[in-house]
């Protein structure tokens, strides 16, 4: 007679020992991630260019891995280069170099012009990150990860970066996901990939960047100012100061804006160009009222403190300009706070 337990309960046991193999056999392909230790030395930062949000960057690049069948210095690209074709990159070796720990081992030196948005709502008085993505072009998260060396970002104490100062570079390593299989049917959808970033904060100094970029502005205006303190009677003088005021202001506007990228929004500095345009057309307003005298001497029109503020002096040029200097601290403030 079959004895039937015995069939079901061998059954049973050859089903869980083969559940635990296959267990056992994705734990082991998914445990097979092979992990790359990244390093970079930045030798140089070259030129800022805020028209294009770009800078040239002169960088060292390493990896240290232990599977010979892959080649981290093959695979890995830039993410946010700027003009592709002027980067130049030389490769330190030309094969892996065996390490004392049986890793493999190879760097490369790369200068190009990397881009990242730079954000200039605060100009002068502004700060930026310069970033350069390094990013595993084959290998998903899956395959390859990226791990940060011991000393993984330093820096060339030699480097100078005229009108900004490099404060506190840091670096990330995260999986970048793309929400797109890139048009290859063969592919799941969506993929993940090792970066490595490297994040530069630089900030303009304060007192200089005020200075350049105020001090121009505030002279203009003082000379507006002046055409108020002469007599009525010029009226030549008085208009022409004016005039002159209010296009050099333009001019001083057009070239402070060109080395900066276009951008949609209003910057603290154009709104206070804004406001010394306002003050130097309520300026030749007042000159242009002052011009109606009649043979007493008096303003036609007007009386009593519009009157006193058309024919300017001291008093008026007071008035309005400390009306203007209020306006552009209120600009600083909501600005800056």
């Amino acid at each position: 007679m079959i004895n039937w337990f015995k069939i079901l309960g061998v059954s049973m046991l050859l089903l869980i020992c083969t559940a635990f193999s296959a267990n056992a056999q994705d734990a082991d392909e998914k445990a097979e991630v092979d992990v790359v230790t990244v390093g970079t030395y930045i030798n140089d930062i070259q030129m800022i260019d805020m028209p294009s949000h770009s800078y040239v960057v002169d960088m060292y690049v390493w990896f240290r891995w232990n599977n010979p069948d892959i080649n981290p210095l093959e695979t890995f690209e830039f993410m946010n280069t700027f003009d592709p074709e002027a980067h130049v990159e030389e490769a330190g070796y030309d094969e892996p170099q065996p390490q004392p720990d049986g890793s493999l081992y190879g760097y490369i030196r790369h200068q190009g012009a990397f881009s990242t948005k730079f954000h200039i709502e605060k100009y002068p008085f502004d700060s930026h990150e310069l970033k350069v993505f390094i990013e595993d072009a084959e290998y998903s998260v899956d395959e390859v990860v990226y791990r940060a060396d011991e000393k993984p970002l330093t820096l060339n104490p030699d480097i100078e970066l005229p009108g900004y100062d490099i404060v506190n570079p840091s670096f990330k390593i995260e999986g970048k996901l793309y929400n797109t299989n890139f048009g290859d049917l063969n592919d799941a959808g969506a993929s993940s990939y090792s970066r490595f970033t490297v994040v530069l904060p630089i900030v303009r100094p304060a007192f200089s960047g005020g200075v350049k970029t105020f001090l121009p502005v505030f002279l203009i205006i003082l000379c507006a100012a002046l055409s108020l303190l002469l007599d009525p009677v010029h009226v030549e003088a008085r208009v022409g100061l004016s005039i002159t005021a209010l296009l050099t202001l333009v001019a001083t506007q057009f070239t402070a804006s060109s080395d900066l990228p276009q951008v949609a929004y209003l910057t603290m500095l154009d709104q206070i160009y804004i406001a010394s345009y306002m003050y130097i057309l309520v300026v030749v307003s007042l000159v242009v009222r002052g011009t109606r005298i009649d043979e007493q001497g008096a303003i036609q029109g007007v009386a009593g403190a519009t009157a006193e503020l058309a024919k300017g002096g001291p008093r008026a040029a007071i008035i309005v300009t400390a009306a203007y200097m209020a306006v552009v601290i209120l600009i600083l403030m909501f600005s800056l706070i």
